[in-house]
């Protein structure tokens, strides 16, 4: 009784979790500040200046950062505000955005306060993981979630400004168009989002030419049809790369060569099979359980994932038990998940443990895959019904 009342504060005080999420971030951002390791922010940033001047936005630049920029060039000029500043003051600003979004995210989620605290301590450590590499995983996981609680209100402006926000970043964000089915003003999301369409890609037209810009829509292209290439190819031998289902697989097995669609089209096939239930589409469970199954799909299937990303599936996982009646199965479930997912490539493990098992392997995906797993099957075999929605 004394450890419940101890766990019930922890998560009933807002406070708690904000200065645990907010301070994590704050010493991860530091540490990759002071390390000279936000080589991926000075990739953001000087894209827009890449695209101010009119010189390609996805040539290698020796001089200005190692790898690649292989977002959209509608993000060139989102990302303008934070080129501007400082820059011994952009890279926090920047990471804290990142960060807080999510966090606005997640206060958003149709749960009790201290469920959505629940959330983000459990999630915290995955989100100082995505801010020392100072990406946009917080970002991409806060588009997704947002269309979702959006188009549940049945503000779908809104909505479809997140997922083509999200898309214009990372394409994968197309998925939150998984809850269109969510809205009860279809003909109203479609014009919205045809709307916010149209403006997002002609958003850079006010720091560049319409020439340059239909060049760069063509560069971006060619760049992710290189990217989706390459990834494949080193993800065997780069374990920070295609920390997927099939990544687990080709490593474990020691095949390759393996094809990503033996596993994508069934994944896809699962995936759509949920939809069958569309009598239950104002169920406020199964709509939980789809936006859990949309985050953990992304985690599981798109060979693009690395480590920073699960901080778009270790959410999903906790929202996912805060819904679950408490037994030793669903508890039991949730840690080995947790364990995989959060923390297998952390200094719990050993060095060698994580160096020569977890990493080399992909076992970090497992956490995701058995949830996303479970949740298909509590769908299919419509254990949602038993379940209410917990608003206190």
């Amino acid at each position: 009784m004394h450890l419940k009342f101890k766990w019930d504060n922890l998560i009933t005080h807002n406070w708690i979790a904000t200065t645990i999420w907010f301070g994590l971030v704050a010493l991860a951002l530091l540490n990759a500040v002071n390390g000279n390791a936000f080589n991926n922010f000075i990739i953001f940033k000087q894209s827009f200046f890449h695209l101010q001047n009119h010189t390609n936005l996805y040539a290698l630049y020796v001089n200005e950062y190692w790898d690649h920029y292989y977002y959209s060039p509608s993000f060139a000029a989102l990302i303008a505000p934070f080129s501007f500043l400082p820059s011994f003051m952009a890279p926090y600003a920047w990471g804290f955005f990142d960060a807080g979004i999510l966090y606005y995210a997640i206060k958003q989620l149709p749960i009790a306060p201290k469920y959505q605290n629940f959330i983000l301590l459990l999630s915290a450590n995955e989100m100082m993981n995505a801010a020392s590499n100072l990406q946009s995983n917080g970002i991409m996981a806060a588009t997704l979630i947002l269309a979702f609680v959006y188009l549940l209100k049945q503000k779908e402006t809104k909505a479809s400004v997140f997922i083509l926000v999200g898309f214009f970043i990372k394409l994968y964000s197309i998925a939150g168009l998984a809850f269109f089915f969510f809205s009860n003003h279809k003909k109203r999301f479609i014009v919205g989002f045809l709307f916010w369409l149209l403006v997002i890609v002609l958003l850079p037209l006010i720091f560049t030419s319409p020439n340059f810009l239909i060049q760069c829509y063509r560069d971006w292209m060619t760049a992710l049809s290189l990217k989706s290439n390459f990834d494949v190819t080193v993800s065997m031998h780069q374990n920070m790369v295609d920390i997927t289902l099939q990544g687990m697989v080709k490593r474990i097995l020691n095949l390759p060569t393996l094809s990503k669609w033996i596993f994508i089209i069934p994944g896809l096939i699962v995936f759509g099979a949920q939809y069958l239930f569309y009598q239950y589409f104002t169920h406020p469970i199964y709509r939980l359980y789809l936006l859990c199954s949309v985050l953990l799909f992304i985690i599981v299937f798109n060979t693009g994932t690395e480590s920073p990303t699960f901080i778009i599936g270790v959410p999903a996982i906790c929202l996912w038990y805060v819904l679950q009646e408490k037994t030793k199965w669903t508890a039991t479930i949730f840690i080995v998940s947790i364990f995989f997912s959060s923390f297998s490539y952390s200094d719990i493990f050993t060095p060698w443990l994580r160096t020569h098992i977890m990493m080399p392997y992909a076992l970090k995906v497992l956490g995701c895959f058995i949830v996303w797993v479970t949740i298909a099957v509590q769908i299919f075999t419509k254990q949602f019904l038993k379940l209410t929605l917990k608003n206190n």
